[in-house]
């Protein structure tokens, strides 16, 4: 059996090598060690600010400055930069109701539109900005609509936007915004008043197609009232106009019987006989005067014995 035996030189190279390559590698894994800690700083210590945005910058709690769009360098664990949006933001107030001044209860929706102007005030000053301003908003709104009737509160929108937005105005310093625009989206009573509304529409309806039917009742009975007067008013004339006719003929045939007394004579016979003719049966006289009816035709004549 053979035995390799190995020489010390080659050992001692074997040895050095290996020295090599570990020294070799800690070096590389410094180096990447030293790399990603240069790239942890430097991402902490440089920071972007866009052109939307302002950079609030604090350092050890204390406010420095505001930063502009751009890049900025800071110290790392040390310094602090809050970032604030600038931009134009939108707010929504839906479906609230509120109470008009004649006490009808309105649903209304509101649309406001605002930017922020002082974003150390806004961001430092005041706890859950946003949600202040929604609850001023919606306050707001709600004031102006106390102050307006419910007609006017559904055809004068234009008009309360302006009262809201100059409401409005009273804190924009204090929030460090600027409200940009107000617009009311809906304001309608809630269903029920709704239908109340409806009924009442129809009760007013009918109240005055009742009222025009009665004034045209009135009109038919007032002209059929003076069609009548007026044919009693012909008629009285008519009547009038005859009774005129006959007393002048009456008149005229007295002055013609006046002139001739003999024709008067007979005249007032012959109507004394028509006169009797008509209201009696007999006439009657002395013993053995004849009976005579005077209201058959040809007269009929009874002889009597004696007096009946």
């Amino acid at each position: 059996m053979e035995t390799t035996v190995q020489a010390p030189g080659s050992k001692a190279r074997r040895s050095g090598t290996l020295d090599v390559l570990f020294k070799l590698a800690v070096v590389i894994i410094a180096a990447f060690i030293v790399c990603v800690a240069v790239l942890l700083v430097g991402r902490a210590a440089i920071y972007k600010i866009h052109p939307y945005e302002r950079g609030l910058h604090l350092r050890g709690g204390k406010f420095i400055a505001v930063d502009q769009p751009g890049w900025h360098v800071q110290i790392p664990f040390w310094d602090t930069v809050i970032l604030v949006r600038v931009n134009e933001r939108l707010g929504y107030v839906d479906q609230i109701p509120a109470m008009t001044s004649d006490d009808v209860t309105m649903v209304v929706s509101l649309q406001y539109t605002y930017v922020v102007i002082d974003p150390r005030r806004f961001a430092l000053e005041v706890d859950d900005p946003e949600r202040i301003v929604f609850e001023f908003v919606q306050g707001k709104l709600r004031d102006v609509v106390n102050t307006k009737d419910m007609t006017e509160v559904m055809h004068d929108r234009a008009g309360m936007n302006q009262e809201i937005m100059d409401a409005l105005k009273t804190k924009e310093e204090q929030y460090g915004v600027r409200f940009i625009t107000v617009q009311i989206q809906s304001a309608s009573p809630p269903a029920e008043v709704v239908q109340a509304i409806k009924d009442r529409m129809v009760a007013v309806q009918r109240q005055e197609q009742a009222q025009a039917e009665a004034e045209q009742a009135k009109i038919v009975a007032d002209a059929e009232y003076y069609a009548a007067q007026k044919r009693a008013d012909a008629e009285a004339y008519q009547i009038t106009k005859i009774a005129e006719a006959q007393q002048m003929s009456i008149q005229m045939l007295l002055a013609e019987l006046a002139r001739h007394p003999d024709i008067a004579a007979e005249y007032l016979e012959y109507l004394t006989a028509q006169e009797l003719k008509a209201n009696s049966k007999w006439i009657i006289s002395g013993q053995s005067t004849p009976i005579v009816d005077l209201r058959s035709e040809t007269g009929e004549t009874m002889e009597t014995g004696g007096e009946q």
